[in-house]
């Protein structure tokens, strides 16, 4: 039976490791009346740049022109992502007398805020921290508590804090700058850009509809103001497409971003990298849908926006990376995956340092790869590193902890330390619930962990129930037909089945299918693994025709996704040739055989039980086709494997994921 760990999306930007990273534009920019913010097209950067260099060394210090040049210029420098020029600008702005030591001027506050989310770009959150909180009391006694100017601080602390997961905080000064700007017609752009950043807040919670809410409340209000067309539109399609994604509502999320890219490319050109977010994000539909060659051309074509924008050592071309990586892990091309990983890595050690959540996802995603390969003790090891970084940067007790330990939990699982990984997600369990509460969608994802760790480890009626109370969740937040209940429904028919409740089992199986076939993801290799497993059903119950139809379909749909020599296909290949012995098709049954058995004697390192399984299938072959020596040659070696494996904990169990 084949079945997969799922990943505690907590975040939408590459937190997770098995989750497929999705990319917002950023929100905190968008805010109205700043001119240092406006959008800049990147064909008129370099001009704009020489333009004003030129203007700058005309002034003098004392000029009232020179602090709004000297942030005008230090913001197309922060675009472009030259972020030390920037920071010298800024800070040069700010060692002018009246600025920093001297009297304080209306000006000040407006260059510690623009600086500070210099330092929230780059991951230098005290920094940020420091410069709004040093900020705000002087633009609250210079402008006053309800300023528009005092607001854009309270907004800017808010983005800081939600960047440290520190998301109660956040909502707060969201919300207050919220109420200052609620009131006043002028400033419903910048009401617009603080809905969306609660949004954010609340999604990476997991409360998707309140995340929905203000996304739709922040839609109407960029539309009457700009305009259905505006690029700040494109925006708030892109990143409710997102969100939509992210719920498994891909009928959905499919035309907003396609919407939010016809936008981009019309507004401002094909190579804008707003035109790179919306094809990360369609890729990331795309993978879920399982249209893997559309989600690697889109990937491509974000990768090479990214690197001709802001240069080949960018955090966004970190990001698409990471994503396309874990693309290729997926696919089992694990040469490709390890590149794009370690690239991603270092990208990330360079810009933010060793030692910030970024390189803990990377390095949580690295040992997944080990993981795949059977090196476990690598994966532990790399999985504790990101633990402690975690940890330190967010504290034990934060829930967004819980998803290293949900990933190192996976690997215990798959080393066969099943009480040492029921013990992890237990204590994930237990963090999530008390964050976020008993019903929220990550307390379903753990579960559903949880009880495939149950699987493998032989107790079966216990993961039948955590499957039944992460379904009841899933099904109360989405709906009863919803892409998210899939794959549960998929490992639940699985967990029946192994206690012998195949007609339970088999309504599971046919209800999976059926709403993977209405999501148009009959492609997708979590829609295979459920035809196999289904296949597996039938055989056990002798139904070998409807055994061997489902083995077949399986075939296709995987060797589609990952080519006739993965060795991801030797299970449905050994699956499908028991079928064709068990009804005497015994010519159709041997190729089948050889081919899973060519394919994972070429793999490394070797997979013993599944070699074990087609050795047993092809002897069983040979013996009813009167070949009795070479049937016992077969069972011979694949007793040696058996030997061989004994002390290897890799399950030959794998999940649906999402």
């Amino acid at each position: 039976m084949k079945f997969a760990h799922l990943a505690v999306p907590v975040s939408i930007l590459c937190y997770v490791p098995a989750a497929f990273a999705q990319s917002h534009v950023p929100r905190t920019d968008d805010l109205a009346g700043t001119q240092t913010h406006e959008q800049l097209p990147t064909d008129t950067t370099d001009s704009l740049l020489k333009s004003k260099l030129e203007f700058l060394s005309q002034l003098g210090e004392e000029d009232p022109r020179y602090e709004e040049a000297v942030c005008y210029l230090a913001s197309l420098y922060r675009r472009r992502h030259n972020y030390a020029e920037a920071e010298a600008l800024y800070k040069r702005a700010l060692s002018v007398p009246g600025k920093a030591g001297g009297p304080q001027r209306e000006e000040s506050p407006a260059l510690l805020s623009e600086l500070a989310m210099l330092f929230q770009e780059l991951g230098r959150y005290s920094e940020a921290e420091t410069l709004l909180q040093r900020a705000l009391p002087i633009s609250e006694e210079l402008l006053g508590p309800k300023h528009s100017r005092t607001a854009a601080i309270l907004h800017n602390l808010g983005k800081v804090y939600a960047s440290q997961g520190k998301y109660s905080e956040a909502k707060v000064f969201y919300q207050r700058a919220l109420a200052i700007w609620e009131n006043r017609d002028s400033e419903q752009l910048n009401v617009a850009a603080t809905l969306e950043n609660l949004a954010d807040v609340e999604q990476e919670q997991g409360e998707f509809l309140r995340a929905d809410g203000f996304l739709r409340r922040a839609l109407v209000l960029r539309q009457e103001v700009l305009g259905p067309e505006d690029s700040s539109v494109a925006t708030v399609l892109n990143n409710t497409g997102a969100l939509y994604c992210q719920i498994g509502s891909y009928t959905e999320a499919e035309s907003l971003l396609r919407r939010a890219l016809a936008i981009w490319e019309k507004a401002l050109d094909q190579e804008d990298p707003n035109v790179a977010a919306a094809l990360c994000n369609l890729s990331v539909l795309w993978v879920r849908q399982g249209k893997y060659s559309e989600a690697v051309t889109a990937l491509q074509r974000s990768l090479t926006i990214w690197e001709k924008a802001y240069g080949p050592q960018d955090r966004f071309v970190a990001r698409a990376l990471d994503n396309r990586g874990t693309l290729q892990q997926k696919l089992m091309k694990y040469n490709e995956a390890e590149s794009d990983f370690h690239r991603a890595l270092m990208i990330w050690e360079q810009t933010v340092g060793p030692e910030h959540p970024q390189v803990a996802t990377l390095l949580s995603h690295i040992a997944l790869l080990r993981q795949d390969e059977g090196k476990s003790s690598e994966a532990e090891d790399l999985l504790e590193r990101a633990l402690a970084i975690r940890k330190k940067f967010y504290g034990a007790e934060h829930f967004t902890v819980a998803g290293a330990l949900n990933d190192l939990a996976g690997v215990y699982s798959f080393e066969g330390k099943f009480k040492e990984a029921e013990a992890a997600y237990l204590q994930v369990l237990a963090l999530c619930e008390k964050r976020l509460g008993p019903e929220n969608a990550n307390v379903s994802t753990v579960l559903y962990n949880l009880a495939t760790s149950q699987f493998r480890a032989g107790k079966y009626p216990a993961s039948e129930q955590n499957l039944k109370r992460a379904l009841a969740i899933r099904e109360k937040q989405f709906g009863p037909d919803h892409p998210e209940s899939a794959p549960i429904l998929s490992t639940l028919a699985g967990a029946q089945q192994m206690q012998h409740k195949y007609a339970e089992a088999e309504s599971q199986y046919k209800r999976a299918l059926t709403i993977w076939n209405k999501a148009e993801a009959t492609t997708s290799l979590d829609f295979g693994t459920t035809l196999q497993n289904f296949g597996d059903l039938n055989l056990a119950q002798r139904k070998y025709d409807e055994a061997g139809r489902l083995y077949a379909q399986a075939l296709t749909v995987e060797e589609k996704s990952m080519g006739e020599q993965s060795a991801g296909l030797a299970p449905v290949l050994s699956g499908l040739a028991r079928a064709d012995v068990l009804r005497g098709y015994y010519a159709e049954a041997e190729p089948l055989c050889q081919r899973a058995l060519g394919i994972l004697e070429k793999s490394s390192p070797s997979d013993y039980p599944k070699l074990i399984e087609v050795l047993r299938v092809y002897a069983f072959l040979l013996e009813k086709t009167n070949r009795h020596a070479q049937a016992e040659l077969l069972e011979t070696k694949a007793m040696v494997y058996t030997a061989k494996a004994k002390n290897s904990s890799k399950s030959d169990i794998a999940f649906a994921s999402k």
